[in-house]
């Protein structure tokens, strides 16, 4: 099997995210929140380095969010009805978001909090 042109892979993850912020609710709010850090970035007047990790927490949030949906949806194929285990999967992973999601909250107030105070 061939692999597909550059431009076809890059498309195809650009529809795939285009998929996620249609249809996941909580990749629109972490999309938003990812927005509202770039306003801060730029009114705040973040040093570099700063907006480096606040920029890769926001993506690292972003990412975790697209591995937990694929779990989802891989887990509904293989057991579409109720199953412990697979709550249990989904759960696990949908913790992992909610680690890096704190983690990126963390991460704003300490950068955020010389500036604002």
């Amino acid at each position: 099997m061939r692999k597909p042109p550059i431009y076809r892979s890059f498309w195809n993850a650009i529809k795939g995210v285009i998929w996620l912020l249609k249809s996941e609710r909580n990749f629109q709010i972490e999309v938003l929140a990812l927005l509202i850090n770039l306003f801060l970035i730029v009114y705040l007047r973040v040093t570099g380095f700063e907006a480096t990790i606040i920029l890769m927490v926001s993506f690292s949030v972003l990412s975790f969010e697209i591995l937990n949906t694929c779990v989802e949806k891989i887990c509904d194929i293989i057991q579409p009805d109720y199953d412990i285990r697979i709550k249990i999967i989904k759960d696990i992973s949908a913790g992992a978001v909610f680690l890096m999601a704190v983690a990126s909250v963390i991460t704003g107030v300490l950068i955020y909090a010389k500036y604002i105070f």
